[in-house]
Order: C-alpha cells, then sequence, then structure tokens
C-alpha cells in the first residue's frame, strides 16, 4: 500500500526540490508565454481567435494527458522517470516554436509542449502532497507556488529586457531553452518518490470521496469562465495603445506579464498559510473573486496606471487558485490516490481551459474585448458561489 511520508517537516528536500525544478520550468514557458499572444498577433498577423483555438487546444490536450497520466502513476514505481519526461516535452514544444513560420504551426508546437506540462503536472502534485501532513498541505502547496511563481518573475523579465534591448521574438525562444533543460535535470536528479510501496493489483478505477466530488463540481463551473493569461495579456497592450506607441504599448504588456507575476510570488505562500489555518475552501472563493475583480477592472480601465493596478489582481488569483485547489485536493483523498485525484482534478481544470479560451476567443473577436472579458468575470462568480455552496471540506 503507498504511504505518505510520516516526517513532520514541512520544508523538506522534496518541496525544496520540486519547488527549485519549478522555478526554473516556469522560467522557460513563462519566458514564452510572456511574449507567445504578441508574436502570433503582432509577429504572425493572426486574429485575436487564433489565439484562443492555440491556448483551448494546448489546454484540451494536456487535460486528457493528465488524466491518464495521474491514474496511471497511482500503479507505477517509476512515476519520476515519466515527470521527467514531460519536462523535457514542454521544453521541446516551446523549443520549436523559434523555427515556425505561421500561427497553425505555433498550434501544434504549443499543444506538444502542454501535452509535457499535462504528462508531468499530477505527478508532481501527488509527489508534493506525500512528502508532507496534510495539516502542512496549504504551506507545501503555497511555497511550491511562490517558487513557480517567482520563475515567472524572472523568465517574463529576461524577455522584456530582450525585447527592450532590441532582440526579436525568436532570440526569446531560443533563450528560454537553458532555464528548461536545468529544470529537466534538476527533477530527474534532486526529487525522490515518498512512497514506501506502490500498492499492488490495483482496481481499474478507485473510488475517490464525495468531498472530492464536490471540489471537482466547483472547479468544472469556474473553470468554464478562467481564460488563459494571454487575454490579460493582449487587453494590457490595448489598454496602453492610446498613449503609448505600438514598440512600447508591446513592451508594456510584457512588463504587465512580469508585474504580475510579482504579486502572485508574494502572495502565494501566505494564502497557503492561511488556508491551513481558516480553511481551504474559504481561500478558494476569494481566489475566484479575484479573477472576476481582474475582468472588472479589465474592461473599465484605460492606461497605464490601470494596467498596474490590473496586475494585482491577475497576480493574486492564478497561484491563489492553483496552490489552494491542490491542497485541498490532497487532504480530501488519501495518500495512495493522490496521483487520480490530481489527474481528474487538473483534467478537468483542462477542460475548462479549453472551453474557456475558445468562448472568449470567439466573443473577444465577434463582439469586443468587453464581452469576452465578461464572460470569464460572470462565470468565476458562479464558480465561487458553487464552493460556498458545495462545500467540500464538510463532514458526511
Amino acid at each position: 500500500m503507498a504511504v505518505m511520508a510520516t516526517g513532520t517537516r514541512w520544508l523538506n528536500r522534496n518541496v525544496l526540490a520540486i519547488g527549485f525544478a519549478d522555478f526554473c520550468a516556469d522560467a522557460n514557458y513563462e519566458m514564452v508565454l510572456a511574449v507567445l499572444p504578441l508574436f502570433i498577433t503582432s509577429g504572425l498577423g493572426a486574429p485575436v481567435a487564433a489565439v484562443g483555438l492555440i491556448e483551448g487546444v494546448a489546454d484540451g490536450s494536456s487535460a486528457v494527458i493528465k488524466l491518464l497520466s495521474g491514474w496511471y502513476s497511482d500503479r507505477i514505481a517509476w512515476r519520476r522517470r515519466l515527470a521527467a519526461t514531460g519536462y523535457a516535452g514542454t521544453v521541446a514544444g516551446f523549443g520549436v516554436v523559434a523555427l515556425l513560420t505561421t500561427w497553425p504551426q505555433v498550434l501544434g508546437a504549443r499543444g506538444v509542449a502542454w501535452m509535457g506540462r499535462g504528462l508531468r503536472q499530477p505527478i508532481r502534485n501527488a509527489l508534493l502532497a506525500g512528502s508532507v501532513q496534510p495539516q502542512d498541505a496549504g504551506k507545501a502547496f503555497g511555497f511550491h507556488e511562490a517558487m513557480d511563481t517567482l520563475g515567472a518573475v524572472v523568465g517574463p523579465a529576461i524577455a522584456f529586457v530582450l525585447l527592450f534591448g532590441g532582440h526579436g521574438f525568436r532570440t526569446i525562444f531560443w533563450v528560454a531553452v537553458i532555464p528548461g533543460v536545468v529544470a529537466t535535470l534538476a527533477f530527474t536528479v534532486l526529487t525522490r518518490d515518498p512512497r514506501r510501496a506502490v500498492a499492488a493489483a490495483l482496481p481499474l478505477w478507485r473510488p475517490l470521496p464525495g468531498g472530492f466530488w464536490r471540489l471537482i463540481g466547483a472547479v468544472s463551473v469556474f473553470g468554464a469562465g478562467n481564460f488563459a493569461m494571454a487575454f490579460f495579456t493582449l487587453r494590457a497592450q490595448q489598454m496602453l495603445e492610446p498613449d503609448l506607441s505600438r514598440p512600447a504599448a508591446l513592451a508594456g504588456a510584457v512588463a504587465f506579464y512580469l508585474f504580475h507575476n510579482v504579486v502572485g510570488s508574494i502572495a502565494s505562500f501566505p494564502a497557503g498559510w492561511l488556508a491551513d489555518r481558516v480553511g481551504k475552501a474559504p481561500v478558494l472563493v476569494a481566489g475566484y473573486v479575484c479573477f472576476a475583480l481582474a475582468c472588472l477592472v479589465a474592461i473599465l480601465g484605460h492606461g497605464p496606471l490601470w494596467v498596474a493596478l490590473l496586475a494585482i489582481p491577475v497576480g493574486i488569483q492564478a497561484p491563489v487558485v492553483k496552490a489552494t485547489e491542490g491542497s485541498l485536493a490532497s487532504s480530501l483523498v488519501g495518500a495512495e490516490a493522490h496521483g487520480t485525484a490530481f489527474g481528474v482534478l487538473d483534467g478537468v481544470n483542462g477542460a475548462g481551459d479549453l472551453v474557456s479560451s475558445l468562448v472568449t476567443g470567439a466573443l473577444w473577436t465577434a463582439a469586443g474585448p468587453a464581452a469576452g472579458l465578461a464572460y470569464g468575470g460572470v462565470v468565476g462568480l458562479a464558480g465561487a458561489a458553487a464552493l460556498a455552496v458545495l462545500r467540500p471540506e464538510r463532514r458526511g
């Protein structure tokens, strides 16, 4: 039977190693994602709907991989090597973007990169959850998300410096390969599987508790409106263009992407600490509401000050939602089924990303940015209401 680590120290080797690996991994793909929507629209001349299609297809394909990866990882002893393959796949998928000349080619490369992320994510979360006691899950996931988001600060910062220094998008894509390779090596060498043994002859499907499925119900509602970060980046560019030249607006959009990650890296651990003390569901509701607030600011705002203000709720909501959903899921499910549970959670989130990005892109193109942003905000509030009603942490 799979057994959770019994040590009492939550900031242990595995938590630190996974945090460092994902710091480097985020520096890799966030360096790319900071400029990818701008590359697609300004560099390749594609419409905003193409951005929604690319993001949606990537998230949808990733969702299927996450579900299968999480389920399979509970049944094998070599799940770390499988996750390491996922890290390498993300580097390869985004690295090849530097060679591409049309947006349909970007669609394929982006899909490969996100399938690699989907392969590793449930396994990484299961390793993280199994390395700490349940009462420390909020801190562990909050620390991980802080490291994750700190990498998402470094990557866009490098992209901003390169872009401001006159380098093109393709140079940024090549430079991003370096931290991606480091992430793959760090995860492979430094992490350990906390399981003492792998359960033998597991059934095809292990039932998961009702509280977990109530969480999934709320996550599925919120996910249907939680569109890709690319749309906030595009909106930041639009908010800046009336006052700045196009090159300055592009650089400002990358600076917005950088600043929102700075905010997230600061908010992640305090949110995890708070979740361990007041309950994870209330903190998650606050994260959902924060996303809706970001949509409202993006609709109403105009000019540099509003872009700076927008970075605050955008920066808070993403890492708080990710960390709290993960820690809440781990507290509702036994360690022997963590891989399956995280596969379901991440798969549902990926499917929601597919729906939200496609709908938001279509509305944005047909009726303007306010329509797409309003859709996300309303559905985000519906997700918060669903979580408050379903109360996954309640007993019985």
